[in-house]
């Protein structure tokens, strides 16, 4: 029989109701000395919400016991859903002000362009991700409840800065130039292929918090569940960075292609 419940850990509850307190005292009786004269932003409210709302279900729904108990796809699942959906949500719920006056003011300014330097966020993902799926640490953090949510915080980090490049809605610290969004988002994947690789091709279980499970779910052999959880997040990176790739290198075409016709009228002018 499967053990499968909601979570109502301290942790992730103290996390989650910190982050909406904290957003929604900014953008609402806070607002007037960040930003004054700004409207209330109902529409990024809503989408915040719905990212905090999504980061509960994540991690708190029976999804997270599935995970952490018996299967590693499951848990592919949960990474993927906190990075390639949760953390560009709570990204967007953000509005423009809040993000200037959070990390735009003068002091923290010439820090966040490091920190948020595309080489900086590629290579902390990266990291982040890697570390994370050494046997060793993996197994570790499935020892603990509490532990296991804190490390996702710290993946729910990473993904917010990997997006940052693509989704900068400020000029102060802005998203970088076609060729470069387009390189980045196509190499993040080619980056995680080691990661891949050696959990879909391993001829041995790599985990042995699922490796020594004694019920089996869904009856998939704990191999069987390991490759299944290898090809998730492949798929799952690959669509979830070439989509924006794809978009990126048209908005770079339909940019260039602008500003070839707009030459070739202009050239002809006195």
């Amino acid at each position: 029989m499967l053990y499968l419940d909601w979570q109502l850990e301290p942790v992730l509850l103290g996390i989650i109701t910190t982050a909406a307190v904290a957003y929604y005292l900014s953008i609402g009786p806070l607002r007037s000395r960040i930003a004054p004269g700004e409207p209330y932003p109902t529409r990024h409210a809503v989408v915040f919400g719905v990212g905090l709302l999504a980061l509960f279900l994540n991690e708190g729904s029976p999804l997270h016991d599935l995970a952490e108990r018996y299967l590693l796809s499951a848990h592919m699942v949960q990474h993927l859903l906190l990075t390639y959906a949760i953390a560009p949500i709570i990204l967007a719920g953000t509005p423009k002000w809040l993000l200037r006056a959070s990390l735009a003011n003068r002091r923290m300014l010439p820090v966040m362009r490091v920190v948020l330097h595309p080489l900086t966020t590629f290579a902390v993902f990266t990291l982040v991700m890697s570390v994370y799926h050494l046997p060793p640490v993996y197994d570790l953090a499935l020892t603990n409840t509490s532990l296991h949510h804190t490390v996702h915080v710290i993946i729910l980090f990473a993904a917010l800065m990997v997006w940052w490049p693509v989704m900068s809605p400020i000029a102060e610290l802005p998203r970088p130039p076609f060729i470069v969004r387009a390189a980045y988002l196509f190499l993040l994947p080619v980056a995680q292929w080691p990661i891949f690789a050696g959990i879909t091709f391993s001829p041995e279980p790599l985990y042995a918090a699922y490796a020594n499970m004694p019920t089996r779910a869904f009856g998939l052999a704990v191999l069987e569940d390991q490759q299944i959880g290898g090809v998730i997040m492949k798929v799952a990176g690959v669509a979830a960075f070439g989509i924006p790739f794809v978009v990126t290198f048209l908005q770079w075409f339909s940019s260039e292609d602008k500003g070839f016709v707009w030459g070739s009228h202009t050239r002809g002018r006195p």
